[in-house]
């Protein structure tokens, strides 16, 4: 044979030897994945998958693409046996319960990545725990003297989250606040010497649950003062008593020689015999002070004030509230407390607008507060001013402690309990 088919042979075989390197080289395909159904709990998810076919090639990533979306924004790689024809499974913890999640397999070869289909799972719901309140003070079964100014204080604590405490004594409403913990100062003047039950109940909006807690009051025991005084000296312990209502006396009989004027009734808080002074203000007979006016603290102030006996678990409410409470005024979170500038009232004896052809004003009963007065002598607009100091006040305070507000007479300074 000659040299020159020689080197016509060895081409030729090169070419084939080659031709069949380079099918061999190329041969293969991208891996086939199936997507099979997830299990899922409260808090994880197995997720499995199927390699149908790894491709001819050798499997250099097995696992899953998942996420919140369709996006599937997160990884997760299977770390066993990855040959064709193989299940396999991952499973995802600390997850969100009652969430629905997207998830789909995947595997790598050299060829390229396969997908199976994308698939949802929906996370198991927690079942709602009820939360749980506790009562921090009073003690249980503690005995106190009328007129002793009792500290209630609770808290609540649940799985998720308190939204609301509410205070009963004897089973009615005293105190309704947002949040995990609740604190009132009950005023016990007034009250009935006996038995009572505290109640405070927590609200996750789904279930409450309720503390009990019992107390008694004991009949406040009044030293009579011996009868030694002069005229004089029992006129200035009168206008003492007018001024501070620590003593309740129900010895004497109206003057009707001095006070023959006869205040007419408002509601419950009654009606009283007084004279009028000068400057439209008036005296009120003093043995219906004594016995109905009484001297709290307002909470936040700390500030001591004479109201009617029967309002003064409300007057405490609202200013409960204003010392516990927020607003939100042009996107900022502020106390309530900083909405009061000035306070002024609460139990003063004269005329309406101290003008003695008028009536009584309901500060005579001191059923009634001033807040603000400057700048609060006329009508405020709601729409016009939401963030007015004194409507924010009435909204959040005044009206859920069941005062109505003279904004609908044209003085929005004053709150007045309602007969």
């Amino acid at each position: 044979m000659s040299k020159k088919w020689t080197w016509v042979l060895a081409i030729f075989a090169i070419a084939v030897l080659g031709f069949f390197i380079f099918r061999f080289a190329t041969a293969g395909t991208a891996p086939t994945m199936k997507t099979v159904n997830a299990v899922s709990g409260e808090t994880s998810i197995t997720l499995s998958g199927l390699i149908e076919e790894d491709g001819g090639k050798a499997l250099s990533k097995v696992g899953f693409r998942w996420g919140t979306s369709r996006e599937l924004e997160e990884y997760e790689l299977f770390n066993g046996p990855t040959e064709e024809g193989a299940a396999f499974s991952v499973m995802l913890g600390n997850l969100e319960d009652g969430t629905t999640y997207f998830y789909q397999s995947y595997a790598v070869n050299e060829k390229g990545t396969g997908y199976g289909e994308i698939q949802s799972v929906t996370t198991a719901e927690k079942p709602n725990q009820p939360p749980s309140v506790t009562v921090t003070s009073p003690s249980n079964h503690i005995t106190v003297t009328q007129g002793t100014a009792v500290k209630i204080s609770a808290v609540g604590e649940d799985d998720e989250k308190v939204e609301n405490m509410v205070l009963f004594i004897n089973n009615t409403a005293k105190l309704h606040q947002e949040g995990n913990t609740l604190d009132y100062d009950w005023y016990t003047e007034g009250f009935d010497p006996g038995s009572y039950e505290i109640k405070v109940t927590a609200g996750d909006g789904q279930e409450e649950t309720e503390a009990l807690i019992s107390l008694v009051i004991k009949e406040k025991v009044v030293v009579p003062t011996p009868k030694t005084a002069t005229d004089s000296s029992q006129q200035a312990a009168v206008k003492e008593t007018q001024q501070s209502s620590t003593t309740v006396s129900r010895a004497s009989k109206t003057d009707r020689s001095k006070y023959s004027k006869l205040g007419k009734i408002q509601g419950s808080y009654g009606s009283f015999w007084y004279r009028d002074t000068s400057g439209g203000r008036i005296e009120i007979d003093p043995n219906w002070v004594s016995e109905n006016i009484v001297t709290i603290t307002l909470p936040g102030l700390n500030q001591k004030v004479q109201v009617h006996k029967d309002a003064a678990d409300n007057f405490i409410q609202a200013f409960t509230y204003i010392k516990n409470g927020t607003a939100n005024i042009n996107g900022k979170q502020v106390p309530l407390l900083s909405l009061i500038d000035s306070m002024d009232g609460t139990f003063v004896t004269r005329h309406v607008m101290w003008n003695a052809s008028r009536g009584l004003s309901r500060h005579s009963w001191g059923i009634a507060i001033d807040i603000n007065a400057a700048g609060h002598f006329g009508y405020i607009d709601p729409a016009k001013h939401p963030n007015d100091p004194n409507l924010i006040l009435w909204e959040k305070a005044f009206e859920p402690a069941g005062f109505s507000w003279g904004n609908r007479y044209s003085d929005s300074m004053h709150f007045e309990m309602m007969d």
